[in-house]
């Protein structure tokens, strides 16, 4: 046995307080489960997970082509291939989701497999194809026959930007397109774009099969396109709004009745608010409204569309939500039993939308800015139907005092109308677009 395997043997012993022979003989037996596969090191580490101790010294990293059905406490480094769109699953009648990743090393590919909280975990990161990841406290499963990796419950799974160029990882392909760049019959095309418009979910049925599609535009700086998306994908086009920065992965193209279309298929996945080299202009620049830039100070009531940069130093008090039409967003009166639509008529139920006000400062002065729908959902990070939630399982003070914590100093780059407040007199923008830093 080498000085270092004894040395960690003699720390399991210590920190643990079994014996020793107890100790060599879980150390043997892993040796013997994995067929040779784990050095005695990398087996003592084992041992020492299993028996719940947090050794400073790192665990021995494996390869791909090393991993078996059954393996436990696997720690690797590997490249993103390919990243698949999350799915949302339920199973006795519990609700889930799962996302399927294909990473590799210089030894092979595997399909990781990432459950439930780890998806938004994998999201938050930015992760994305040509990452690196850093995978602790996996196992290993079988998959049509094949090792599936997957990440345990208490398993780890960051982007190790150090990494990046290690001679044992495959290079990817990572091309960006330019919308105008884009031709019938091409395949794993990735683009960064703006949304300009999302269009309502469609359901089908098509040699007895089920499937929903939901079409939205994008833009770039080059051209405004159509796109697709097909079942799965479709969930996610349903959580864009008008503005948002998408890096669409994975597409493939189509020639359409009005030019190019991009479609998302199995392959694919939306990204939203991707770290970009180069700035894409608002969706209301790439659709050709003026945006006048200026300094709070300078602000004018006929400035029309304005925009201003600056970060939030108040939460103005407010109801936080109001009762509006589920066709059209606008608000409606309760009845005795109905809600009234002065655009659509008399309604069965509303919905919840949000709105919220706030001050904005920068280093000339400090304006109102009030947000609704979905551009208010955005900038709290709740849905109107979170917020309605929260307010009645808590208070409505207690959920402005949450909201205020979160956007406190928060910097922020918006565009809306300018218009004088018909109640004091003062300046206030209707936010349209909103970035947060």
């Amino acid at each position: 046995m080498e000085a270092g395997t004894i040395s960690l043997v003699e720390k399991i012993v210590s920190e643990s307080g079994k014996p020793k022979e107890e100790i060599l003989e879980k150390i043997e037996s892993k040796k013997e489960k994995f067929a040779g596969l784990l050095t005695e090191s990398g087996a003592a580490l084992m041992v020492a997970k299993e028996l719940g101790l947090e050794l400073d010294k790192n665990s021995e990293r494996l390869k791909i082509g090393q991993l078996e059905d059954g393996m436990s406490n696997v720690d690797l480094i590997a490249r993103v291939m390919q990243i698949f769109s999350p799915r949302e699953f339920e199973k006795n009648g519990k609700k889930g989701r799962l996302c399927n990743l294909i990473i590799a090393d210089d030894s092979g590919e595997i399909r990781l497999t990432l459950w439930h909280d780890d998806v938004k975990k994998m999201q938050d990161q930015g992760v994305e194809k040509g990452s690196v990841l850093e995978l602790k406290n996996c196992y290993v499963t079988s998959f049509k026959e094949k090792p599936q990796l997957n990440l345990s419950y208490q398993g780890q799974l960051t982007v190790n930007l150090q990494a990046e160029n290690s001679g044992f990882l495959p290079k990817t392909e990572n091309k960006i397109f330019k919308l105008d760049e884009l031709q019938p019959g091409l395949n794993d095309v990735n683009v960064i774009a703006r949304i300009l418009r999302v269009f309502p979910v469609t359901e089908f049925k098509k040699e007895n099969a089920e499937g929903k599609v939901a079409n939205f535009q994008i833009a770039d700086k080059t051209n405004t396109i159509r796109a697709t998306a097909w079942n799965d994908l479709v969930n996610e086009t349903e959580k864009l709004g008008e503005n948002d920065l998408v890096k669409i992965e994975g597409a493939y193209t189509k020639q359409g009745l009005k030019g190019i279309e991009l479609h998302l298929g199995y392959k694919a996945r939306i990204l939203k608010n991707p770290k970009i080299a180069e700035e894409v202009p608002s969706a209301m620049e790439l659709r050709g409204v003026d945006v006048t830039k200026k300094k709070i100070a300078k602000l004018h009531k006929d400035d029309g569309i304005v925009e201003i940069k600056g970060k939030i130093i108040e939460v103005e008090p407010g109801k936080l939500f109001f009762n509006a039409c589920q066709k059209c967003g606008k608000k409606v009166i309760k009845m005795e039993e109905n809600f009234l639509c002065e655009n659509c008529g008399e309604q069965k139920e509303s919905v919840p939308n949000a709105v919220i006000s706030i001050k904005i400062e920068d280093e000339s002065g400090s304006i109102n800015s009030v947000f609704y729908g979905k551009t208010a959902e955005e900038l709290v990070g709740l849905t109107g139907k979170e917020i309605e939630k929260k307010i009645s399982e808590n208070s409505l003070e207690e959920t402005m005092d949450e909201i205020r914590g979160k956007l406190w100093n928060t910097e922020i780059t918006l565009q809306g109308k300018i218009k004088e407040n018909s109640y004091n007199a003062e300046l206030e923008i209707t936010a349209k677009n909103m970035e947060k830093k």
